[in-house]
């Protein structure tokens, strides 16, 4: 059977790997419950009460659990030194080392409760702005599939009984359905709603739906129009012109006008509670199967001069017992008193960045750029570079501005793709965006062996012979239960928009 699980089954899925998940699923159903108590007319209304913030949880693991920590190896933030994680790192990675992400938080995860979200929404007729938040969930889950894997299953995907085994909807075509939710779901949450979500929002939690409505509403919108932003971009090899043309209307449209407003999600601040990367480098760290690599260390080592690191570092990376920085090189074994991530990732208290300020900001120069507004490029550039030194440090840096955050329309027709890809790169730290913007900087129709921005190496004794992977790969419940309609098996071949 196809992987999506039956409705009495859902108990048992990984809704978010943490204690606080289900606390707070317990908490808002009884609080919901209490509140259909009072109203009878708010029935079936509970349901999408209940199942918001489960989906949010699963969300954020579909994003930032094995997906980033696959990403983050890929474009060697981190390599692997043991086991799966060895394994991705030398492109050794198998189709069953996908299956918790794909079934158990996209699939059979968010998707199919975002699906139940906005179907009882419809039905209801006064919950249009669950339907919203769930529409523009839904389309962001679907970019990442497509992003991830290229070709997968949507149209019927979400109809077990009906599609046992779904065909594959294509990357391009999906992509028009990820743009269609987001302006629906924008519409739905511009209009009036009987019923909204409050403290039951994880994203953008509020006190009560009147707050919800005059605060998290405006930040939904804001994110809907980032996302459509950051999908019209991905699509730079496709349409150079166009794909930016779109970007910037997205951005004019509303987005996030600071890094106070991004959309990021904090689970909570003990590790039984913690976001997906520090509960993964409270098992791994111990057991060495995943290190930062030395390369990404000496990117940020003297960045400003001899001496002077970029400030980031430091958050990003902590310093050994020796008081020094120490990775271990791309693709070797681990490193005796090697330096662990930095509290900026590995602290309960950090928060899951899914999509933020500074990458807007990234996108608007690189859209400028390409659409010869250099001006304009340049000031978006330097106040992504700026706004990404305060959100990691909580401070800015005169001599990284200085020399990191001071284009001129002049000097940023200089190099300056080089210049806007590094930079985010260094801003998307253990982001898996950053593959994303990885693979669109390799040139259309350059070798499999070609690198994108940053330049990197593929890791001694790959698997590929020097050929960086494209896509994650279909994992076993596909290949076993919906071989037919599987389109494509290498990790070389391309996503839609990566030509």
């Amino acid at each position: 059977m196809y992987p999506l699980k039956k409705k009495n089954m859902k108990l048992q899925k990984n809704i978010a790997s943490t204690f606080l998940a289900f606390t707070v699923l317990f908490w808002v159903t009884s609080c919901e419950l209490q509140e259909a108590n009072e109203n009878p007319n708010a029935v079936s209304e509970v349901n999408v009460n209940v199942l918001l913030p489960a989906t949010q949880a699963n969300m954020t693991w579909a994003i930032a659990d094995f997906a980033s920590q696959s990403a983050s190896s890929l474009v060697q933030y981190m390599t692997g030194t043991l086991n799966v994680q060895f394994n991705i790192s030398t492109y050794d990675y198998l189709p069953a080392n996908f299956q918790t992400t794909w079934n158990n938080h996209y699939y059979a995860g968010a998707m199919t409760d975002l699906k139940t979200i906005i179907d009882l929404s419809s039905a209801s007729g006064g919950s249009a702005h669950y339907r919203g938040v769930a529409k523009i969930q839904m389309a962001i889950l679907l970019g990442y599939l497509v992003d991830l894997w290229g070709d997968v299953p949507f149209s019927q995907a979400l109809d077990l009984e009906g599609f046992p085994q779904p065909s594959y909807d294509s990357g391009a075509d999906l992509y028009q359905e990820v743009f269609r939710m987001l302006n629906e779901g924008i519409a739905d949450l511009s209009g009036e709603s009987s019923f909204s979500p409050a403290q039951n929002d994880l994203v953008f939690p509020a006190a009560n739906e009147t707050a919800w409505r005059a605060n998290s509403r405006p930040r939904w919108i804001k994110t809907a129009n980032a996302f459509k932003a950051r999908f019209h971009n991905h699509l730079s090899k496709v349409d150079a012109t166009g794909s930016a043309q779109q970007a910037l209307q997205a951005i004019q449209a509303g987005t996030f006008v600071s890094n106070a407003e991004e959309m990021k999600v904090s689970f909570g601040n003990t590790p039984d509670a913690a976001g997906p990367w520090f509960g993964f480098l409270l098992g791994t760290f111990g057991q060495n199967n995943i290190s930062v690599t030395q390369e990404f260390i000496d990117l940020l080592k003297d960045r400003v001069q001899p001496g002077v690191d970029d400030p980031r570092l430091e958050f990003y990376v902590s310093r050994n017992s020796n008081g020094v920085y120490v990775g271990t090189p791309n693709g070797g074994t681990t490193v005796t008193n090697r330096s662990i991530l930095g509290p900026y990732v590995n602290a309960a208290q950090a928060p899951t960045n899914i999509i933020t300020y500074v990458e807007v900001k990234f996108i608007e120069a690189e859209a400028n750029l390409r659409l010869g507004q250099f001006d304009a490029a340049a000031a978006a550039f330097n106040a992504a570079v700026k706004a990404s030194l305060l959100r990691v440090t909580g401070a800015g840096n005169a001599a990284y501005e200085a020399k990191y955050a001071s284009e001129t329309g002049s000097s940023i027709q200089v190099d300056g793709l080089e210049k806007i890809f590094t930079e985010k790169y260094i801003a998307l730290f253990l982001q898996t965006e950053a593959w994303m913007d990885w693979r669109r900087s390799i040139p259309a129709g350059a070798p499999a062996t070609a690198s994108g921005i940053p330049n990197l190496e593929p890791a001694p004794g790959n698997l590929t012979d020097g050929a960086f992977p494209r896509r994650f790969l279909y994992p076993p419940s596909e290949l076993d239960n919906n071989s037919a309609n599987i389109p494509e098996t290498s990790r070389l071949a391309k996503v839609f928009w990566d030509l």
